[in-house]
């Protein structure tokens, strides 16, 4: 082959990889519709069920969360209690300040309805109820708490000091932590029932009455047929914070907002985050037995890694040496991770090395073709005559 036969076909194999990359930056560029403009300080989208982060603000700021609290007060209880318990109302439990349910001192109520009132109502005095009789006081709840919500939970940046969210100076978390929360706790039945709940008759000593959900999408005071449960707070160090499940056909998604100045503001970001999270988007996979490659190192997938992409954006993929397998989203931040084993046979190297490549479209199909025609023309660039296979991840 001739030199300028060798050079015309480099400038062929440059155009067409400039046919196969443009497309994917123009479309993250232009085909994912944003948000706009969010007022809470902190707000997070994730897919309950992948895991995968489709949107941040702050996601990983330190936050007082309020009443949002009761969510892990909640799952807590229902795996550690049972509904039909009969808890008899202590003196400290209706003194609790705040939002109640009027407990009586010495008055008997079912575990279930103590939950109904934690959750419909934001009953304070409820969830010190709940707390003493799931596990003998509220200190002894509140460590048990923060160790399912580390150990069980898998959550890093939450402690919380009560079991309601009345302010502590140690009482925290953090929006991506109350997103992983309410994922959790919606695998269980008993809890979505709660979280969904748009109105109660309620019937005790202090309080004869309909209770009505403060969240305004649960109640139906502000419309939006996909939600599927919620939870408000509210106090001045934290201003308005607000948990927000949803699902259409392809997603189920967890929206959580966190000090916003008005309800207004808040109620504002939700809705444009549910909008955002349930139409643009949708879930892909990686598949088992995919085979990655780093520095003679290969790794394999042992089972289907899922995860949520933009219809119309791209995704960005890193491998560690380690055998960290890091996906992030269109913004540039952290979707999922996972470890993947190496393949026997081949040597584990220690190097800190990274590699990485962006991805449009399904992992199993275009995907994998895209990293062989560029890896086809770096080795015919590079003058190699004969091909040997490549990896997926070079």
């Amino acid at each position: 082959m001739t030199r300028q036969v060798c050079e015309y076909m480099k400038k062929v194999i440059v155009l067409i990889l400039l046919c196969f990359i443009t497309p994917s930056v123009s479309a993250q560029q232009n085909g994912v519709k944003k948000p706009g403009h969010i007022y809470s300080d902190s707000a997070i989208i994730i897919d309950s069920k992948t895991g995968s982060i489709l949107y941040s603000k702050n996601g990983t700021k330190r936050m007082n969360p309020a009443s949002i609290t009761k969510i892990a007060t909640a799952i807590y209880a229902i795996q550690h209690s049972d509904l039909r318990d009969q808890v008899k109302i202590s003196k400290k439990a209706s003194r609790t300040e705040g939002s109640t349910v009027y407990l009586a001192p010495g008055e008997t109520l079912s575990m279930e309805q103590l939950l109904q009132g934690l959750m419909v109502n934001s009953g304070n005095d409820a969830a010190v109820a709940i707390a003493e009789h799931t596990e003998g006081s509220v200190k002894k709840f509140v460590d048990k708490l923060n160790l399912f919500l580390k150990e069980e939970v898998g959550v890093r940046d939450t402690h919380f000091e009560n079991p309601h969210g009345l302010y502590g100076k140690n009482h925290y978390t953090t929006a991506y932590d109350m997103a992983e929360i309410t994922s959790y706790a919606l695998q269980n039945e008993q809890f979505r029932e709660l979280f969904d709940i748009d109105s109660l008759d309620w019937k005790a000593e202090g309080w004869n009455t309909t209770l009505y959900n403060h969240h305004k999408m649960v109640k139906g005071e502000i419309p939006y047929p996909e939600v599927t449960g919620g939870k408000n707070g509210f106090i001045d160090e934290s201003r308005h914070t607000l948990v927000t499940s949803a699902e259409n056909d392809k997603l189920s998604i967890v929206v959580v907002t966190m000090k916003a100045q008005s309800k207004r503001a808040i109620y504002s970001d939700t809705r444009k985050l549910l909008d955002y999270g349930l139409n643009q988007f949708e879930r892909n996979y990686i598949p088992k037995e995919t085979v990655f490659q780093l520095d003679g190192t290969s790794y394999d997938l042992k089972r289907d890694i899922p995860f949520t992409q933009p219809v119309e954006g791209k995704i960005t993929q890193k491998l560690a040496a380690s055998g960290e397998l890091t996906l992030y989203n269109q913004d540039h931040e952290e979707m999922l991770s996972t470890t993947l084993t190496p393949v026997k046979g081949t040597p584990v190297t220690h190097t800190e090395a990274v590699a990485s490549s962006e991805h449009k479209g399904q992992f199993s199909g275009q995907l994998l073709f895209y990293p062989f025609i560029i890896y086809m023309a770096l080795l015919f660039i590079a003058g190699v005559s004969v091909f040997r296979p490549g990896s997926f991840n070079k």
